[in-house]
């Protein structure tokens, strides 16, 4: 198991800053004592912005991943979950077909986005409703399985059959919509 925490000089070497192709360049996390987190920005999609991380290697499936978070009322932490990562002429990252979990004040939700044409369109794929307090830490973990994914807080568990999930992924977690805070990460690679 390969644990990361989010503390100054001990994750930058593991993760990539990648931009998402749905809200265009957004700022690198914002590094705390104890987390990394994203910040305010009243240009920014919700007056907030939209920063996310990816491993630097891919993943097969069953691995699992588990981030310990927390968020300011209404943001969303997610695990974002992509096996295409490319690169524009200024050396910037970004992702754009993708699986993102997100976890929120009412449960977890899943989000397919895919390309139609030359749009990136996205779609709620499942959704599963139970409260989650702001502000309180959280584990939350995917694991890939055959099919899919599971994703787990708690003792709450949600099945996601992905017919167009890759062998392989790159994961990544995001802070959108709030401030949004990261402590930890554990990877459990497959056997």
């Amino acid at each position: 198991m390969h644990y990361i925490e989010f503390k100054r000089g001990q994750w930058e070497d593991f993760f990539n800053p990648v931009y998402t192709m749905r809200f265009g360049f957004t700022p690198e996390f914002f590094q705390e004592e104890n987390c990394i987190s994203n910040k305010k920005n009243p240009g920014g999609p919700k007056g907030y912005d939209y920063t996310t991380i990816m491993t630097k290697e891919k993943y097969k499936k069953g691995t699992r991943i588990t981030t310990c978070c927390s968020f300011e009322e209404f943001g969303a932490p997610l695990i974002t979950l992509t096996d295409k990562i490319h690169s524009d002429e200024n050396g910037n990252l970004w992702y754009g077909v993708c699986y993102e979990a997100v976890l929120w004040e009412k449960g977890i939700n899943i989000w397919e986005f895919y390309m139609d044409g030359d749009k990136l369109r996205y779609h709620l794929t499942a959704s599963s409703e139970f409260m989650v307090e702001p502000g309180a830490l959280h584990n939350m973990e995917i694991r890939l399985l055959e099919k899919g994914f599971r994703v787990s807080v708690g003792d709450r568990n949600l099945t996601v059959r992905a017919e167009n999930l890759p062998d392989e992924v790159y994961f990544g977690i995001t802070g959108c919509e709030n401030i949004n805070r990261f402590y930890s990460l554990s990877i459990q690679k497959a056997d």
